[in-house]
């Protein structure tokens, strides 16, 4: 990628702009949800708070470790369906079953197994958000060799994506709305 092209290049229409910028939502809520959620493990579970801080820490040291591995795997793939397609599928897939299967938690079952089952699955997600977030991202910047459109194109991804954060809050309302869940508690 030459960063110095600053001719009109290639446009990329608006459209792909946006739907790029989809997968942007989904790769913000998950952690903007996850964030949210996290506050049940204390209050309906009855996590100590350092259960709760280990819980949020080594799933992120254990994502600080596989991003840039995943980013030099992404890099030099060579396939038939290229270099980061494959990964963003199989990082959706694992992110989605991940994350509803890290919620399966029931105070019969104890809090130490509870501790250690959603910090398992906790780690499981975040192996999906890498295999899923780094070469997601790298394809953005790979939609033009224009400095300014790529520019334009990570613009509208990341406002699109940020709508996670303004959404992730309403979460509260429907978990504590009796009419969605009538026992919860």
């Amino acid at each position: 990628m030459n960063t110095a092209n600053t001719s009109a290049g290639h446009k990329v229409p608006f459209g792909h702009k946006v739907a790029f910028g989809l997968g942007m939502l989904a790769n913000q809520m998950f952690p903007a949800a996850l964030g949210i959620f996290m506050v049940v493990l204390v209050q309906n579970l009855g996590f100590p708070p350092w259960m709760w801080g280990v819980l949020f820490f080594l799933p992120r040291v254990f994502d600080s470790v596989t991003d840039p591995i995943m980013g030099f795997i992404s890099d030099n793939t060579r396939s038939t369906w290229g270099r980061r397609k494959q990964y963003v599928f199989i990082g959706a897939i694992v992110m989605g079953i991940s994350f509803v299967a890290m919620w399966q938690l029931h105070r019969e079952s104890g809090l130490n197994y509870n501790f250690v089952y959603f910090l398992c699955w906790s780690i499981v997600f975040y192996a999906g958000l890498t295999l899923f977030s780094i070469p997601y991202v790298a394809m953005g910047y790979e939609m033009s060799d224009d400095f300014h459109e790529r520019t334009s194109i990570m613009a509208v991804a990341q406002w699109i994506g940020q709508w996670a954060w303004v959404i992730a809050p309403w979460f509260w309302v429907v978990m504590y709305d009796p009419k969605w869940f009538e026992n919860a508690d």
